[in-house]
């Protein structure tokens, strides 16, 4: 969606009297301050965000995600006009910037965690890739998994290019995306960082994501260790994944999750094989990144939801 003043009318458009809206958010900042970094709005500006939720608050019906589980597998009617909120990954502003905008309007929100971001306050790969992206020098790139050569000029060409690197990666099973960004970062002569306490960067702490987790208005669930495509592992990858994350969860922050979202989320990035490994571990609920509106008694790892931000 785009981040601006029409926001808030798309997000109510989006809540009907029969079926459920799950927004799903990154991150929320206090202003912008990149050229090319934040481009598809991972991070909410906070005054838009406030607005949102304010509209929301008075238009729908918040629902918790165990309360989205529970009508899930109840079948139970949903209330009128009702809607959750979810944010992916792990960011520190989710607490310092977003949670008092929340609780200001009494919204509960679920928060899925990487572990591996927040275990080193790492950044993803395209986070590093981005960075090297906007500060690099070159005027002009030439990639082997590409014909065409891009250029670097202007920030719109920055954009494209980073643009062409999503569509690449996120549907190239044998990329390895942590390898792909090191090797792209040398390239553009910027040092790959692993981890930045920018605000679009920064973390949250294990102890944040207990507190969180303590909290009246947040929950934790897992999101995998360190946000690959589930689908594209094979039985010891996708093992260690989930296992890492959700021992993690419960050893440092004493979340045993009944709830985790899949990394990237869509259609090609889960199976039927993930959703048995997860059952296995005690999961219940796992929502998409689909775009869509779910009806009572939807199953609870095909759930949809409408990317915000």
């Amino acid at each position: 969606m785009i981040h601006d003043e029409t926001l808030p009318d798309k997000m109510i458009e989006r809540i009907t009297n029969e079926n459920l809206a799950i927004f799903l958010f990154h991150g929320v900042i206090n202003q912008q301050t990149h050229r090319v970094r934040n481009y598809t709005g991972k991070h909410i500006k906070a005054d838009l965000f406030a607005t949102c939720m304010k509209r929301l608050s008075k238009f729908g019906n918040a629902l918790s995600m165990d309360e989205v589980l529970y009508f899930c597998e109840s079948g139970e009617a949903l209330p009128p006009r009702a809607y959750a909120v979810t944010f992916d990954d792990g960011f520190e502003n989710n607490i310092s910037v977003a949670a008092p905008i929340l609780a200001d309007f009494e919204i509960p929100a679920m928060i899925y965690i990487t572990s591996g971001f927040v275990e080193g306050n790492q950044m993803s790969w395209i986070d590093c890739i981005e960075n090297a992206v906007e500060m690099t020098t070159m005027d002009k790139i030439k990639v082997e998994w590409s014909n065409d050569a891009f250029l670097l000029q202007t920030t719109e060409h920055r954009i494209d290019f980073l643009t062409q690197i999503r569509l690449f990666v996120k549907n190239e099973p044998d990329c390895d995306p942590n390898v792909f960004a090191e090797q792209l970062c040398d390239q553009l002569g910027v040092p790959g960082q692993i981890e930045s306490n920018d605000p679009i960067d920064l973390k949250m702490n294990w102890a944040d994501v207990q507190k969180a987790n303590e909290s009246e208005f947040f929950s934790i669930g897992g999101h995998s260790h360190t946000h690959p495509t589930l689908s594209f592992l094979d039985d010891n990858q996708l093992a260690f994944e989930l296992d890492t994350c959700l021992y993690l969860l419960k050893e440092e922050a004493g979340v045993s999750p009944a709830h985790f979202s899949y990394p990237e989320g869509l259609s090609h990035c889960y199976s039927e094989k993930v959703i048995k490994e997860l059952k296995k571990r005690g999961v219940r609920c796992s929502p998409t990144a689909i775009d869509g509106i779910n009806k009572t008694g939807t199953d609870p790892f095909h759930l949809l939801r409408i990317m915000v931000g």
